[in-house]
């Protein structure tokens, strides 16, 4: 499994140094204007968006990569989440606004972009079942879903290219997320990335190439992965009597490959 890549949290932009990332991922709310702020880094980012907004009337509604100097690598992509009080709306809009500007900073050649959110409009939590408790969590998957290489493309550019092998879009991660204490982003770091290495585990292992993932492929792919993990027991059963009688199911769905 691909190594997931460097991730640093800050609890404000004053706090991320330039030369640390190549591209800044601006993912706000489209109902609040941030370029309209004064404050930084926002009064920044509108100067350098201001000869955009002069022609185009949909500019900051949708993802919109822009030249600014003020951040690293001169790329602003911003990335505004369309609403989040609707009565359909949940976290899945930030997901899809996180995920949406980490790849246009891919696109553009970023490799270690800095994600900075907003904090969230304050009529997201008025609607009922909408629950943003683990929004950061899901913005930073939402990042990492985006980096993902897929294995038998790691594989194949490891076997031609050797260890100059890039298997991950990105090389590292700032996370700016403006108000919330440090101690909270790490612990959202710490599950989001226990969440991702299962999920990427499962992508592994679900990749649609019967020849690359066969059973006793699986098997091994799941004993490695899980061998340094404490507290993870791994067994593995090749009785066929005993997956017969304890597990029938799979057993009568496999049984085209035991002849």
């Amino acid at each position: 499994m691909a190594t997931l890549p460097e991730i640093r949290t800050h609890s404000s932009h004053t706090q991320l140094a330039a030369a640390s990332h190549d591209a800044v991922v601006a993912v706000y709310a489209a109902s609040a204007d941030v370029l309209a702020l004064s404050q930084a880094p926002y009064a920044s980012w509108a100067a350098a968006a201001a000869p955009f907004r002069q022609i185009d009337k949909d500019f900051g509604k949708t993802i919109a990569l822009i030249p600014a100097p003020s951040v690293g690598g001169s790329r602003l992509v911003l990335s505004p989440i369309d609403s989040l009080d609707d009565d359909t709306d949940d976290v899945r809009k930030i997901f899809d606004a996180v995920k949406g500007g980490v790849a246009r900073a891919i696109e553009a050649g970023a490799r270690r972009p800095a994600i900075h959110l907003s904090p969230l409009p304050a009529a997201a939590n008025t609607v009922p079942d909408a629950d943003y408790s683990r929004w950061v969590e899901m913005a930073l998957l939402a990042a990492l879903d985006a980096s993902y290489v897929t294995l038998v493309v790691r594989e194949h550019r490891q076997a031609t290219a050797g260890s100059a092998a890039v298997t991950e879009h990105l090389h590292s991660i700032d996370l700016v997320v403006e108000g919330v204490a440090e101690a909270e982003l790490f612990s959202a770091v710490r599950r989001a990335t226990a969440i991702e290495g299962g999920r990427r585990l499962a992508l592994d292992m679900g990749y649609g190439d019967p020849e690359r993932m066969t059973p006793h492929k699986c098997a091994e792919t799941i004993r490695k992965t899980v061998a340094d993990i404490p507290q993870v027991e791994f067994e593995l059963i090749t009785d066929l009597d005993v997956i017969k009688r304890e597990y029938p199911l799979l057993y009568h769905s496999a049984r085209a490959s035991l002849s």
